[in-house]
């Protein structure tokens, strides 16, 4: 499950719009729906660029600096690398800077905690990601902290419930990579309830709660009410490697292998043309190749392994180059 933490909690600030819920100046969400469509089409380099534009506009809205912040820890994450450091921490600090100068002009509110905790979490996210799981649990402690102060102020707030939902998840696993004892109580049905709730009504973690779900309910032998959130997923971002993915590790688990070998191999294709996606290209063509083979689909494998060998190059991708060797040996010694 660790690698389900580590995957979604970065994916923090999905926007789809909703009533009755979160109250954003209507101004913070414009900007908002604009950046967070490019990023859920991955787009990383146009939601930046939106989220500049905003800073450049108005200094004073905050949304912009955590939005360019969402759109680095979201493009390390599609990459599963981590790209530019540096850039990180300066967005960070300006997020959190931005948000807190938002405060003392405005007051404290419900949706002023929510960016505060969200800004927090992308920050736990990031150490979390690379393996500095002490590093993580602090601020972590604290985003969690703020995201229930933002319900306690506006308890229409659904969106700290991804958050807050996925947390209580996935409380059990963390602490075996995360040895403290001063977590918050919660358990996964909580954690599921909560997130229900926000796949439903949040304003800015909607289709992030809807993207966890579809993994937990997997999960939770419970593939029909996956498959009905992918399919709707699919319908309204059929670009998104977000989607994808988990509609890949659906097929997966369902033993659909003909239909998870054509996504994986969507994912290949889609990741072939970046310089930064030259790993997730080989991991996803290594899957497809393995998927066509258990299919039975011979011919559809020895083309996935060929393409491997033709253009994948990484290091960090040498026992996936060796393991598609080992296959296409086998595939055409038959």
């Amino acid at each position: 499950m660790i690698h389900v933490f580590k995957k979604i909690l970065a994916v923090i600030l999905l926007i789809v719009p909703a009533v009755n819920a979160l109250q954003i100046p209507d101004s913070h969400r414009k900007i908002a729906e604009t950046a967070i469509r490019e990023i859920l089409e991955c787009r990383f380099e146009n939601a930046m660029q939106t989220a500049e534009l905003a800073c450049t506009r108005d200094s004073k809205n905050p949304i912009g600096p955590v939005l360019h912040l969402v759109a680095l820890g979201m493009r390390d994450v599609d990459f599963d690398s981590t790209i530019d450091t540096q850039a990180f921490v300066r967005s960070f600090e300006r997020a959190r800077s931005a948000v807190e100068e938002y405060e003392r002009e405005n007051g404290v509110s419900s949706y002023s905690l929510t960016l505060k905790g969200f800004t927090l979490g992308i920050h736990a996210s990031y150490h979390l990601k690379n393996g500095s799981y002490f590093s993580a649990a602090g601020t972590g402690l604290d985003a969690m902290r703020l995201m229930r102060e933002a319900r306690e102020l506006d308890p229409t707030n659904t969106d700290v419930n991804f958050f807050l939902g996925l947390y209580d998840y996935a409380k059990a696993d963390i602490r075996k990579k995360v040895k403290v004892i001063f977590w918050f109580p919660g358990d996964k049905q909580s954690g599921i309830r909560q997130l229900e709730e926000g796949a439903q009504s949040a304003v800015l973690t909607k289709i992030a709660a809807q993207l966890a779900l579809s993994d937990i309910y997997l999960e939770q032998k419970q593939p029909q009410k996956s498959r009905k959130i992918i399919d709707q997923l699919m319908k309204d971002l059929p670009n998104s490697r977000f989607v994808m993915w988990a509609a890949a590790k659906y097929y997966e688990d369902q033993k659909m292998h003909s239909e998870a070998a054509l996504m994986y191999g969507r994912l290949a294709d889609s990741y072939g043309k970046y310089p930064h996606g030259t790993y997730n290209a080989i991991v996803t063509r290594n899957k497809q190749a393995h998927l066509h083979n258990r299919a039975g689909e011979t011919e559809a494998a020895i083309k996935a392994c060929r393409q491997i060998l033709e253009h994948g190059r990484d290091r960090r991708a040498n026992s996936l180059i060796k393991d598609t060797e080992r296959l296409l040996n086998r595939l055409t010694s038959r």
